[in-house]
């Protein structure tokens, strides 16, 4: 076992848990306690994973807010089954509900059939009528029957980012959902969706070359960025089970940063001026330009994925790098005078940027304390 007290991880722990208490109230968990460009809405992604957090840290606090957040998506969910990207909450009620501004978030979705699924397992079988209509919504979108959805830029987490497509983490995050909530409903046609999108991702993403995953393609190219966030999470399918692939692309990520003293990056290589995709990221925002190079999307480093992959090396006992990751980010960390869970930090100079106390941040540190103790409660995720 990791020695933990050497990055005073029992204090971060703490202040962590703290933060999302705090941004929790009746309605849900909202994004940031830092009310400022919509932040303070209770996002639906940004819930759930806080909610995991609580789920794994046995805080009924967190969990309450997860299970708030859960019966407000679903009545406020569209005819067909959609699920908000966000919603308002003004004089105590529910005043302004968002299914994505320059684009639908399909993630919003996918997490909160995930959220279904971690309260199921909190011993509270939700109803079926929460996830079916979800469930069909996401075989509509499917259309074809090739077992992948075609996401539209903007359409998930890095919704200011330059990508669209059959994008790798909207696959992950469905397949996950389906698998767990197929064994708990036992539907089998959901687990077996589930195994149909795993052999797609198996055949469809790895990039021999490259030794990672595509992060997307479409009908007519193919995009072989980095995407951390998708490798972070590929690691609670069944596909990287003792699969040489996935275990190739860990050691490219530990070759890439880790060995070098850095963390991971949201998507690699970084976009700068004068690249060929460089107009078509500076042009896609909402309300302001935030993606310039090592910021953002475009080369920030993000602590919610870091915790993610911290969860993943524990699972898979790669020990080292977790060790290493452990290193790095709380080297980061104790070295920011007055932190105040900021959004990300510039990849080039380790300074944070973005909105203040976010729930993201906190819930990325926890996840990453959490695998620096091996998942001591036995807790599992899959």
């Amino acid at each position: 076992m990791i020695k933990t007290d050497t990055y005073n991880t029992t204090d971060w722990e703490i202040k962590s848990l703290n933060l999302l208490k705090k941004a929790t109230i009746a309605h849900g968990i909202k994004a940031s306690c830092t009310d400022v460009s919509n932040y303070g809405a209770v996002f639906t992604r940004d819930a759930v994973m806080s909610g995991i957090a609580g789920y794994l840290y046995n805080d009924e606090d967190v969990l309450n807010g997860l299970r708030s957040t859960v019966e407000n998506l679903f009545n406020i969910r569209g005819a067909e089954g959609q699920i908000a990207s966000n919603y308002h909450i003004k004089n105590n009620e529910i005043n302004k509900v968002s299914f994505g501004t320059l684009s639908p978030k399909y993630d919003s979705a996918t997490w909160y059939l995930i959220a279904i699924a971690i309260l199921n397992r909190e011993g509270e079988l939700y109803a079926k009528k929460y996830v079916t209509d979800t469930i069909s919504l996401l075989n509509a979108l499917e259309y074809n029957g090739k077992d992948l959805i075609y996401v539209p830029q903007g359409g998930n987490w890095a919704d200011e980012y330059n990508y669209e497509g059959y994008i790798l983490y909207d696959q992950i995050l469905r397949s996950w959902a389906l698998k767990m909530l197929g064994e708990q409903y036992n539907i089998s046609e959901w687990v077996e969706k589930s195994k149909a999108i795993n052999s797609k991702i198996s055949s469809a993403y790895y990039n021999q070359e490259k030794g990672y995953y595509n992060c997307t393609f479409t009908p007519a190219k193919l995009n072989t960025t980095f995407d951390f966030a998708a490798h972070s999470l590929l690691g609670f399918l069944d596909i990287s089970d003792n699969n040489l692939e996935f275990d190739n692309s860990l050691s490219w990520i530990n070759k890439t940063f880790l060995s070098k003293g850095t963390m991971p990056t949201a998507f690699h290589p970084i976009v700068h001026m004068g690249d060929p995709t460089w107009k078509e990221i500076s042009n896609f925002h909402l309300f302001e330009f935030r993606n310039k190079p090592y910021h953002f999307h475009n080369g920030g480093i993000w602590f919610i994925w870091i915790g993610w992959y911290a969860l993943t090396l524990d699972r898979h006992k790669r020990y080292e790098e977790l060790e290493k990751l452990a290193q790095i980010t709380f080297n980061a960390l104790n070295s920011i005078d007055n932190f105040e869970f900021d959004e990300y930090l510039a990849s080039d100079y380790q300074k944070p940027h973005g909105t203040k106390e976010l729930c993201y941040t906190a819930t990325g540190i926890l996840f990453l304390c959490k695998a620096l103790k091996n998942k001591i409660d036995n807790k599992e995720l899959l």
